[in-house]
């Protein structure tokens, strides 16, 4: 009689013990896609090594699994979003864009089975090379985000962005937005980062809080009027053609730049805004553009035929120290495939007249940042920075800029 009462007190505890523990700890896979952007992109499987032939990605992309790794070759780009599976339909959680040369490895992606779970999501990127930048969208529940590599690590549970970059043997972050704990590979050192801070972290050291770099543009963030600080620019082929319209929208508390240009039958036009700077470089280490953007419609494919007509480009105007007038270029578009049929470009993913960097395809409608990586490299001799412009070129497009930033450090 005891060994009966015995029993049935043990399933009577132990049974719903079990269930609660499984329901608290059962965990599923998120869902992960993998996008090329421009260039090329690489994709091995968990089951394989990096000696194995890798797959190629294409802008198309497809579905990968927890355990592959990841990499982009030079003058590339490639867009990384980690879904929640079981919400339909599937909702992005991480949206990770991957930069030239960027190496990277899934190690965890696992969301609660049940969504009234105690467990919240878990996601461990490994960074062995390059630069990556991080959004967390806010999902409702819990989250750790832990980035590591052989020298350092950075571990968050608040929603924001997030930039990450291996370089020698140390690792760069910056808090965009959010907070992160950084620390050494021992252990022995952390430093908490909040929004807009940076540091740099070694195997044994913290740089601490580093100051923010200058910005070199004003009104990035339009939140006063255009002029006298932005000039607009409208151009079109024909004379009579409509022309295109420069201005600034409010949604909310957010402010910004519209570039629009809508109608059948257009033609050619361009429709930006340009800003003098006449900014000293000479001796700085490293200089910076970033853009918060949508692409919100574009009518031609690609960037047209000779590839220079996106809905949007960044130029910056330089002079080196021979006193000769130069340009860097970036293109962005979010409709069409490049294509070379018969040894011909019909639709180049750079500017044939002026082939600097390839054209990077953002989501259509999707409000991105972009950084680029340090220019002073592909500013040779570099003195001055005379201008920036931001303009979209094309028949018919709409493309909205939320801010733009130069940033340099001295």
């Amino acid at each position: 009689m005891f060994a009966s009462l015995f029993v049935c007190c043990a399933l009577a505890v132990g049974v719903p013990t079990a269930v609660l523990a499984f329901y608290n700890t059962a965990t599923v896979e998120a869902g992960i896609n993998v996008k090329l952007q421009a260039g090329q992109m690489s994709v091995w499987r968990p089951t394989q090594t990096d000696r194995d032939p890798p797959s190629v990605v294409s802008l198309d992309g497809y579905d990968i699994g927890e355990g592959s790794s990841i990499a982009l070759s030079a003058d590339s780009a490639g867009l990384l979003t980690l879904m929640d599976s079981t919400s339909e339909p599937p909702a992005p959680v991480l949206t990770v864009q991957l930069y030239a040369n960027a190496r990277l490895r899934i190690e965890r992606a696992r969301l609660p089975r049940f969504s009234a779970s105690a467990l919240g999501d878990e996601y461990v990127l490994r960074l062995t090379g390059g630069r990556i930048q991080v959004v967390a969208h806010e999902a409702g529940r819990k989250f750790t985000l832990r980035v590591v590599s052989d020298h350092a690590s950075a571990l968050t549970t608040a929603p924001g962005t997030y930039s990450f970059e291996r370089v020698g043997d140390a690792l760069q972050l910056h808090v965009i937005e959010g907070n992160i704990i950084a620390t050494t590979r021992n252990g022995e050192m952390s430093l908490n980062l909040l929004s807009g801070q940076r540091t740099v972290v070694t195997a044994s050291s913290a740089a601490g809080a580093l100051p923010p770099p200058r910005n070199l543009i004003r009104n990035g963030r339009f939140k006063a009027a255009l002029q006298p600080v932005w000039q607009v620019e409208a151009l079109t082929a024909q004379e009579g053609a409509p022309v295109g319209t420069a201005r600034i929208v409010e949604e909310g508390a957010t402010r910004a730049l519209l570039l629009e240009r809508m109608g059948d039958g257009l033609g050619w036009g361009r429709t930006g805004v340009v800003q003098s700077l006449d900014a000293r470089v000479d001796g700085a280490r490293d200089l910076r553009l970033v853009l918060d953007f949508a692409i919100l419609f574009q009518e031609l494919p690609v960037c047209a035929s000779v590839g220079s007509e996106c809905p949007l480009f960044v130029s910056i105007t330089w002079r080196d120290m021979k006193e000769g007038v130069r340009e860097w270029i970036q293109g962005f578009y979010a409709s069409g495939t490049p294509q070379i049929m018969a040894g011909a470009a019909v639709l180049p993913d750079t500017i044939l007249t002026n082939p600097q960097r390839k054209h990077v395809k953002m989501p259509l409608g999707q409000r991105m940042r972009w950084e680029t990586e340090n220019l002073l490299p592909y500013l040779p001799n570099v003195q001055t920075i005379e201008s920036i412009k931001i303009y979209a070129e094309g028949h018919a497009v709409r493309a909205q800029i939320n801010a733009v930033e130069l940033l340099l450090v001295d």
